[in-house]
């Protein structure tokens, strides 16, 4: 069984124990630290080279939006799940735009929280609560962004894969092309629409028009 190295931050000791303790009761989960702030977390992420980073936003020092660009700057293959207590929509959205992978609130249930860590740890997105789907929703009633037609026809057929949570090996075996390619295209994907994350990507796609939720349905 493949096992995930997961970095819990937040500034609350208790609540990060708390979180750590959780994480820890799944077989395929290895918490291998903990951090205070934004700052510590970066540290930490330097040093112990986790899969997965389980974030809080409001922390002293150096908040969670901030540690995101920042890591995803430097290591973008690192998945980051924003644990947080607030589910307005304009802190769900700067935090996924910083890169985050999954945002889950901290009325997740342990389940939850399993299912965005692994997921991530895979380098899929995780939006799994209603409350944070309509956030990110809510915010694309309003104008939406001109399309990017700089995108080639393949590299929107892989954002539409993306969507259904599909990792690197399988969207390249169904499109017969390789994993590298996969990648690649990817890294390009970003840079066209200005994104940090597979997420931040699919995110752009439903609000420019050219990605609808139903194709988002695997």
């Amino acid at each position: 069984m493949k096992t995930w190295r997961v970095l819990v931050a937040d500034d609350h000791p208790i609540v990060r124990r708390g979180t750590c303790e959780l994480l820890a009761e799944a077989e395929d989960l290895e918490v291998v630290g903990e951090a205070g702030n934004g700052e510590e977390a970066i540290a930490q992420v330097e040093r112990l080279s986790p899969d997965v980073l389980v974030m809080d936003l409001s922390m002293p020092v150096m908040d969670g939006v901030e540690a995101t660009r920042r890591l995803k700057g430097t290591r973008p293959g690192l998945g980051i799940v924003i644990l947080s207590a607030h589910g307005e929509e304009d802190v769900v959205l700067r935090a996924l735009q910083a890169g985050a992978n999954g945002y889950l609130l901290k009325t997740a249930d342990e389940e939850q929280l399993y299912e965005a860590v692994r997921l991530v740890a895979a380098g899929k997105p995780a939006l799994l609560q209603p409350e944070v789907t309509r956030a990110v929703m809510g915010s694309m009633r309003g104008t939406p962004a001109p399309a990017h037609e700089s995108l080639s026809e393949r590299e929107r057929e892989i954002v539409r894969e993306v969507a259904k949570d599909l990792g690197n090996k399988q969207i390249a075996t169904r499109l017969g092309i390789s994993e590298r390619t996969v990648q690649q295209h990817l890294s390009n994907i970003f840079g066209k629409l200005g994104v940090g994350s597979r997420t931040g990507a699919v995110l752009k796609a439903l609000q420019e028009g050219w990605l609808t939720l139903e194709e988002t349905r695997s």
